[in-house]
Parts: C-alpha cells; sequence; structure tokens
C-alpha cells in the first residue's frame, strides 16, 4: 500500500498495481479471496490482523487502493478508532464516492490517501486524502497515467525521483500498455537503492506484495504475487 500506479487502457478500461511495503515482523496476509460484504461481490486479500485490507475490486463498479499518510509524514500516535483498511472495507456500504465522503465517520483514523477507481458507467477517478482533520477530495485525470507514494515512507525528493522513473518507462512504451511490463516495472523499477527502489526493503520493512487489478469489458481481474512465500493467485468477477 505504498506504491500505486494507473494506466487507462481505453473505454472504462485499465490497469492499477500496488506495492505493499510493510514491517516484516506483521504477519502475511490472506491471498485474495471472493467475498459478499454489504451484499456485494468484492475481491480482496485480507490482513490477518486487522482483518481489512489496502486492494480491493467490486462488481459494483468500485476499485480502492489505500496508501498510509495523507499529504505529509505523521507519526504515528495509537490507538485509533479503526484500521485504515477497514475504511477501505466500509466504503462499500455507500452507493457513490460523494456518500462516502460527506456520511462517513474519519474521525480518530489515522491520516490515508485513498486511489478510487470509478467504473460504473464511465470511468472516473478520485484521490482522496484524510489528514487526520479533513477530507480532501480530488478528481484526476482517467485519460493519463498516475503513480502514487506513501508520504510516511517516502521524502518528497525520493517521490519526485520516482516519477520520473515512472516518466521513463512510459516514454519505453510505444505499443500501449502492457500488464506484464507495468507489473515489471513495479519490481524492478529503481537505481538500485534499496531504501527507495520500487521493490523496496529497509531494516525491518520490505515490499511484501505486489497486487495488480486488470479490467477489460467482461472481466475484473485480480492477480496477486506474495514476495514473502514466493507464491501467486489470480481471483477474478466476471462483469455482466
Amino acid at each position: 500500500m505504498c506504491t500505486v500506479s494507473f494506466l487507462p487502457t481505453g473505454g472504462n478500461n485499465f490497469i492499477l498495481t500496488s506495492n505493499r511495503d510493510e514491517k516484516e515482523s506483521r504477519e502475511i496476509a490472506n491471498a485474495p479471496q471472493n467475498v459478499v460484504h454489504h451484499h456485494i461481490n468484492i475481491v480482496y486479500p485480507q490482513d490477518p490482523k486487522a482483518k481489512g485490507t489496502w486492494i480491493a475490486v467490486s462488481e459494483n463498479g468500485f476499485t480502492l487502493c489505500l496508501l498510509n499518510g495523507g499529504f505529509v509524514y505523521h507519526a504515528s500516535k495509537p490507538p485509533y478508532k479503526k484500521s485504515r483498511g477497514i475504511v477501505l472495507l466500509d466504503f462499500y456500504k455507500y452507493n457513490n464516492v460523494n456518500q462516502f465522503v460527506v456520511n462517513y465517520d474519519f474521525k480518530g483514523i489515522e491520516p490515508f490517501t485513498m486511489v478510487i477507481v470509478d467504473y460504473k458507467s464511465s470511468l472516473k477517478l478520485y484521490e482522496l486524502r484524510w489528514d487526520g482533520k479533513q477530507v480532501h477530495l480530488s478528481f484526476k485525470d482517467h485519460k493519463t497515467t498516475h503513480i502514487w507514494s506513501s508520504v510516511t515512507l517516502y521524502s518528497k525528493e525520493v517521490i519526485e525521483e520516482r516519477e520520473q522513473w515512472f516518466k521513463d518507462w512510459k516514454g519505453e512504451q510505444k505499443d500501449g500498455y502492457n500488464p506484464d511490463e507495468i507489473k515489471q516495472f513495479h519490481l524492478t523499477g529503481g537505481k538500485g537503492v534499496s531504501e527507495s527502489n520500487l521493490l523496496m526493503k529497509r531494516e525491518g520493512t520490505s515490499t511484501v506484495s505486489v497486487t495488480q487489478v486488470i479490467k477489460n469489458e467482461k472481466m475484473l481481474e485480480m492477480n496477486y504475487t506474495d514476495c514473502k512465500r514466493h507464491s501467486s493467485s489470480v481471483v477474478g468477477i466476471e462483469l455482466t
């Protein structure tokens, strides 16, 4: 939940890829499963500790991805009311983004950034940032590419450097965007510095999984790579 990229692939279709950087002492997440949650069919990997998630896709037209932190680095001051991963699942209680923003009680929750892809009718892309005091919701251009890095792990300078790596990678893609190519970027992007590479590693913290969501006209597919177990799985939702 610390590096996320978005690639539009025409119409309502897209590729969303997420690297989850987490403490190595934290229990390994459960691989994605298809679950009925709030009467909606949702696919997501589950964090065993908090029972939440950092990425989810649903049959009702929303893909969500979470990053730790709002706009700037903050010192964590637990206890918090609930895990940010539960907030992501709570989103599916609401019919649309505005209902969630207006009606949800964010007080007492640690700052976060949520990337929201809405493909109910036409493709829309939102960025929601909770800074601990106020919700900031903005539209992002769904016709272009985006990359996010967690402000709790990466400085402004490193975030800008990563954006440049992403820009350089895009310049090499001559025949459109391919899921395997962007996944490879998430696995190898960087300059060989483990602390800032997309597949990162620091003392006690590393990239523990890479999750990719691929949407086409008929299918929503979640590809999950567990970097600690060296395993992978694919779960899909058929779109009707």
